[in-house]
């Protein structure tokens, strides 16, 4: 239970709708629940008693989709003479955005209902093993009518613009992750021992150069000039350096020798397979340099979209760089919206999981961290959360102090807590350069 004064049993949230619906029958609350899908979106009205006022019916993702819902309402409204109307639907994937904000426009709030709270809501009426849409849309029903969920407020203007190249952004750094796992994979067949990854293969397979493969400025020009161990096994140093200096690239004799000794230890693949393979190989690193070269771009845009906005305190902040702010920046989104820290990370979904009863109290063994809001608000934060636990030192303590009485994940969820709560300050404050995470102490 928060130390705050609880007015209501779901707290500040539930005070706040039970405000609004004080005084006004159930029957006069007409609640609006949509389950979203691409193409088209199923559609129950009903008032405050779950008394259906219009069955099931669907609605199409063009402008007379959304006329013939607004119609429904209309009927609905003046067949139940109702005094307030609630929207509520999934924030499924971007498929929702474009609907809800046009019922914005037509000053038609809407509610986002948490789609793991749908899932909870659906087993909770004894119905694990049934999934179809009349089915979520009730559960959706349902939870609207009870207050649950949240006001959708849509990024605009500069956030918008920050949310959308960032989510950009992070597909293609999956796109690229793709492509160098194929690139190694054309590696592991070309020239098999050139990429060791792994302790204990690195103790039988010491590695040419101490730096990682991805790093490596050597291994990246070998990879492109020569990958075939069958040429390389028959070349001897001086010739290794000097194809390195027709293409404008550094190497050393010993560093060519260590090559070359490598190819000639090599268990050589069929010399056909490597001639295709090396084909294909030239192919991806093209394709890998062009989404590199198309991140650096997103990547200077964000900066520049994020120097203007009160964000950018906290790239000043050892640990984050100005990409992870931008990402935090775009899933958070208008810091106007929020009155305090807590209303961030609930957005973000991180909760412990629990299952205790009685006496078997385990805190959180054993239970995973429940993901249930935005994925991602979760995943910038605990990216942001990874780096500053190497950089800051008060708030590597505080995890590892968490550590000695809670399993690995509820503290990272606890240290994440605080984490929001020290940004928050921060943001407010507007002053980077002392982070604390308790008075007094200075990180």
């Amino acid at each position: 239970m928060s130390r705050k004064k609880a007015t209501h049993l779901r707290g500040e949230r539930g005070q706040d709708f039970a405000n609004r619906m004080r005084g006004i029958p159930s029957e006069q609350i007409l609640c609006v629940s949509l389950d979203i899908s691409k193409y088209f979106h199923v559609v129950m009205i009903h008032n405050g008693l779950g008394e259906i006022v219009k069955p099931t019916f669907e609605i199409d993702m063009m402008q007379s989709g959304l006329d013939q819902l607004c119609q429904a309402i209309e009927q609905a409204q003046v067949q139940t003479s109702a005094q307030v109307v609630l929207i509520g639907m999934e924030p499924t994937s971007h498929y929702f955005e474009n609907l809800a904000r046009h019922l914005l426009k037509r000053a038609l709030p809407v509610t986002l209902i948490n789609s793991f709270a749908v899932k909870q809501n659906r087993e909770q009426r004894l119905m694990r093993r049934e999934k179809t849409d009349e089915i979520d849309v009730a559960a959706i029903g349902d939870l609207l009518r009870r207050g649950e969920g949240t006001p959708y407020k849509p990024p605009t203007e500069i956030y918008l613009q920050l949310q959308q190249l960032d989510r950009v952004r992070l597909s293609k750094v999956r796109i690229a992750g793709m492509l160098k796992n194929q690139i190694i994979g054309h590696l592991d067949r070309i020239f098999p021992g050139l990429v060791v990854f792994g302790a204990e293969a690195q103790k039988r397979y010491p590695s040419l150069f101490e730096t990682n493969f991805w790093t490596c400025s050597t291994l990246q020009r070998l990879i492109r000039l020569c990958p075939n161990p069958h040429c390389l096994a028959q070349m001897n140093p001086p010739a290794l350096v000097q194809l390195f200096h027709e293409h404008q690239s550094r190497l050393g004799l010993k560093s060519a020798a260590r090559i070359i000794v490598r190819a000639q230890e090599t268990l050589l693949p069929e010399p056909l397979l490597v001639d295709i393979r090396a084909e294909l190989l030239q192919h991806d690193l093209e394709l890998l340099d062009e989404f590199q070269s198309h991140l650096a771009v997103l990547e200077q845009r964000l900066a520049q979209l994020l120097a203007t906005t009160p964000y950018a305190v906290w790239a000043k902040l050892k640990g984050l760089s100005v990409v992870q702010v931008a990402s935090l920046a775009a899933a958070i989104g208008d810091p106007a919206n929020y009155s305090e820290a807590a209303q961030i990370f609930r957005r973000s979904g991180l909760v412990s999981g629990r299952n205790d009863s009685g006496r078997r109290q385990r805190k959180g063994q054993g239970s995973p961290v429940l993901k249930a809001g935005d994925v991602y608000l979760r995943r910038a934060l605990m990216n942001a959360l990874a780096t500053l636990l190497l950089h800051q030192p008060v708030l590597a303590r505080y995890y590892q102090q968490l550590k000695k009485s809670k399993p690995d994940g509820v503290a990272r969820v606890a240290t994440a807590r605080r984490l929001v709560g020290i940004l928050w300050a921060t943001l407010r404050d507007q002053y980077p350069t002392t982070l604390i995470c308790c008075k007094g102490a200075d990180m």
